[in-house]
């Protein structure tokens, strides 16, 4: 009987074994929200940066200002300069509207233009929206980084941009952003884009820029990082010379063309986002787990 138990009791185990199904195969992580999130986030923050820039130098039209609904007021005193948009179609085709205020009071050297060292400023944003997006954040300071003295043909115009919850919110969605990036005019040297006296100011339809920086960040579907690798390589690069990929109709419209950069959700593995390599256009690439999809950013 013990024998005979025992053999009864090895088949069963055996058949139970053969009867247990396979687990099935995890299904791929394709959602590229995040990564999309992640690259707007940067663009729009940039573009911030880009019209404090313009407003100092008191530029009315490009590469972002539309010709009607534009103010901007100056107190050379305060050191303060307001840029009013009311329905103002920018040359990207997005409708703006609120004030920016640009303070450049804790400005160095004399400092009073974003090109030239010492220069300092923080930037407030009003009732600011892009189309139906808002766009607010709790802090934003810009600082030029170049060193005094510094000779344009073989040092670049560079700058750190921090920003404090910088957040996008189009009443659906909403997306924030928190770092510090590094921004570079890579082609400094170029006497059609930066006059090497200083006195002029930097033409920014004529620049190529690049973007560095870490960020945490979150949206609608929770937390984020944002790194780079390698930060010689893997720069976020713009272009504002030759790339406008709607540019008859809005020459003022440059996405990022170049780059890679880290996106890592929570409780997810790692996104490599790839936004190509100097094509103008606003698609990307998203590898996840070894799977990757392309998408635009828009």
């Amino acid at each position: 009987m013990k024998k005979t138990f025992f053999i009864l009791g090895i088949s069963s185990l055996i058949l139970a074994a053969c009867n247990k199904k396979s687990p099935e195969p995890a299904t791929p992580d394709n959602d590229v929200t995040t990564a999309k999130d992640a690259v707007k986030s940067y663009e729009v923050s940039n573009d911030v940066f880009l019209m404090a820039a313009l407003t100092r130098d008191t530029y009315t039209f490009t590469p972002f200002f539309g010709s009607t609904g534009v103010t901007i007021k100056k107190d050379t005193v305060a050191k303060i300069d307001s840029l009013i948009l009311t329905n103002a179609t920018g040359t990207d085709g997005y409708i703006r509207n609120g004030v920016i205020v640009i303070k450049y009071s804790a400005s160095t050297l004399n400092a009073k233009y974003i090109r030239q060292p010492g220069f300092k400023c923080s930037v407030e944003l009003y009732n600011y929206s892009i189309n139906s997006t808002t766009v607010s954040a709790s802090s934003i300071q810009i600082a030029n980084t170049t060193p005094n003295g510094f000779n344009p043909n073989s040092t670049n115009l560079s700058w750190t941009a921090t920003y404090s919850n910088f957040t996008m919110n189009d009443g659906s969605r909403s997306v924030q952003l928190s770092g510090t990036h590094t921004i570079k005019l890579l082609n400094t040297a170029d006497p059609t884009v930066y006059n090497n006296t200083g006195n002029l100011p930097i033409n920014w339809q004529n620049a190529i820029i690049s973007l560095i920086g870490n960020s945490t960040a979150s949206n609608n579907k929770g937390s984020f990082e944002i790194t780079f690798n390698q930060p010689s390589t893997d720069y976020l690069y713009r272009n504002f010379k030759d790339c406008a990929p709607e540019g008859f109709l809005k020459p003022g419209k440059h996405p990022f063309t170049k780059g890679l950069l880290n996106v890592k959700p929570s409780g997810k593995n790692t996104q490599v986002v790839d936004l190509g390599t100097n094509t103008c256009d606003y698609n990307i690439k998203v590898t996840i787990d070894g799977i990757t999809y392309q998408t635009d950013v828009l």
